[in-house]
């Protein structure tokens, strides 16, 4: 009997049919590992320095080294403790500023961003002992996509113009001082000095779109600029068919002359300064305004210190018309 075993052992059959069984249990295995393998993108994080100035809703309002910086709180950003206006704090962002982290700085830490590096990527799940059946691995049901950017949202500021700094004009708001930067895109009304309340639409990154002269019912402050509706308007009702004949081809390609809207033209009473070559320095009700003379604009008479004049001015500070104001004419000025 103990012979028998031992020749049936021996058999090329049985060894075949063990190596066959090893392998469907390797390769079961090898696939069960490879199916657990998820690659998971790592975006960058940012750790900056700022001071606290208000909470708003899911935002931390904070100034950092180049103005106000808003930083959005989720339930799985890990915050150290409360903080209060002027507290300095430390967070680290992803690109879409959400913070993963915020604690309290400390003093040696200076403003702005300390480093730029890769977050860590989550843990991988351990793969699962195979019994014998093939299990699917659980997969998310959320696609892995690269963080998307949303529209920046446009603010209005309005606040007292303290020093024009280069490219940059230093405002005061309730929360402090604010530093607008001025780019070649921006859109001025005038040229600004200290003491002039203006009304700014800046971006998140404080660059200013526009600047213009706030007027007297403008409230200090912040606010959001309303974006318009984007309800779908009614589907316009069927047109019955007419019995003029159809366009022809040429009238259909001509395209409809452009009806250019007229600039608006600003009416300034002051009181001359002085005359620097083309330009009349005038003081207004807010201040002195610069008026430039070009060879189309039409001058009554000619002007000295003292006098108070009424000039049509563009938007770009090119005068129309310059004549002697009536004395009962009021310093100001006023749009049509």
């Amino acid at each position: 009997m103990r012979m028998l075993t031992l020749r049936l052992c021996s058999t090329p059959q049985i060894s075949l049919f063990l190596v066959f069984v090893f392998s469907i249990f390797g390769t079961n295995n090898t696939l069960q590992a490879e199916e657990n393998v998820q690659f998971v993108s790592t975006p960058k994080t940012r750790t900056i320095v700022a001071e606290f100035l208000m909470m708003d809703g899911g935002l931390y309002i904070v100034r950092g080294e180049r103005g106000e910086i808003q930083i959005e709180v989720t339930s799985d950003t890990k915050i150290s403790e409360k903080f209060t206006f002027g507290d300095r704090i430390k967070a680290v962002l992803l690109p879409n500023d959400v913070a993963q982290s915020i604690t309290r700085a400390t003093p040696e830490e200076p403003f702005g961003l300390i480093s730029t590096q890769e977050s860590e990527p989550p843990p991988l799940a351990p793969p699962s002992i195979s019994t014998g059946t093939k299990k699917k691995a659980k997969t998310s049901s959320r696609p892995l996509l690269a963080p998307t950017h949303e529209i920046p949202k446009v603010r209005v500021i309005i606040a007292d113009l303290l020093m024009v700094d280069g490219n940059f004009y230093i405002v005061r708001t309730e929360h402090g001082e604010i530093q607008i930067e001025i780019t070649a895109d921006t859109e001025r009304s005038e040229e600004f000095k200290f003491g002039d309340t203006i009304k700014a639409r800046i971006t998140p990154s404080d660059v200013a779109l526009s600047v213009m002269r706030a007027s007297k019912g403008d409230r200090k402050g912040f606010q959001d600029e309303i974006a318009p509706s984007s309800i779908p308007s009614k589907a316009p009702a069927p047109v019955p068919p007419s019995s003029s004949p159809s366009p022809t081809l040429s009238e259909k390609i001509m395209p409809e002359p452009k009806v250019e809207a007229r600039p608006s033209i600003r009416t300034i009473v002051a009181d001359v300064l002085m005359v620097d070559g083309d330009f009349y320095i005038v003081r207004g009700e807010k201040g002195e305004i610069r008026i430039e003379v070009t060879p189309k604009t039409v001058v009554s008479e000619s002007f000295d210190y003292g006098d108070r004049i009424k000039a049509k001015v563009l938007p770009n500070d090119k005068a129309l018309t310059i004549e002697r104001a009536n004395p009962k004419d009021p310093i100001g000025i006023t749009t049509p």
